[in-house]
């Protein structure tokens, strides 16, 4: 299969005001490796998950598509498993790991935001580490998203930045208190986000390293 070059993906790629980590493509995934969220990690949260075979998954956020990947192994054939990423160069690593694994799962260059896809098209959504990239009035517009293109009873896994349940963690993390990114994160508020998106319910699904919280949202149906 022909993939996009990197520059065809960098015209198609819309504006947003959240952030796009295209300068970490090349050393994403070491870094990941490196601070304890490498394959480990990504089990977890399919496990969480818990996908069946046949779903259709959306990861948003997907980065270099380790997840995604996953997933669509995780769902078969008979399913679909999509990542959109707003930079371009991540969505390029993905795909060129797709091709070379023969992975079928589908990359595409793209917002949160403005999700290119129909009402009710995904049973669940994944959101791995990306809602703390994106300021407040893009998470609530975010989810809301999520929330029109899941399927009724379908449901929506995200781990993400969390209130730091370590007092080392307030000395690293306490000045990303200024930072509108990252501060309702940090005191708490993602279930506020979630159920104002109109999921019900949302619960706790785990914690890692006392910073990361698994939180399962479902859509009501």
């Amino acid at each position: 299969m022909n993939r996009p070059s990197h520059d065809a993906l960098q015209a198609s790629a819309p504006r947003t005001r959240g952030a796009v980590m295209n300068w970490q493509a090349p050393f994403y995934d070491f870094g990941c490796a490196l601070v304890g969220l490498g394959q480990r990690f990504r089990a977890q949260t399919l496990r969480h998950a818990a996908l069946q075979t046949g779903e259709r998954v959306l990861d948003v956020g997907c980065g270099t598509g380790v997840l995604t990947c996953l997933a669509a192994a995780a769902v078969g054939p008979q399913g679909r498993a999509v990542g959109i990423d707003p930079a371009a160069r991540m969505i390029a690593v993905a795909q060129r790991k797709a091709t070379q694994t023969h992975s079928p799962a589908e990359f595409h260059v793209g917002v949160i935001e403005r999700l290119p896809f129909a009402d009710a098209s995904f049973d669940v959504v994944l959101s791995s580490l990306m809602l703390h990239h994106l300021p407040p009035e893009l998470k609530r517009a975010g989810l809301a998203e999520v929330y029109r293109v899941l399927r009724p009873g379908g449901r929506l896994v995200v781990v993400d930045l969390d209130h730091p349940g370590h007092p080392l963690w307030w000395l690293l993390f306490g000045p990303w208190l200024f930072e509108p990114m990252i501060a309702d994160n940090l005191r708490g508020r993602i279930p506020q986000y979630l159920e104002a998106a109109g999921f019900k319910p949302v619960r706790v699904l785990g914690r890692r390293f006392a910073l990361l919280t698994f939180w399962n949202a479902a859509r009501p149906g």
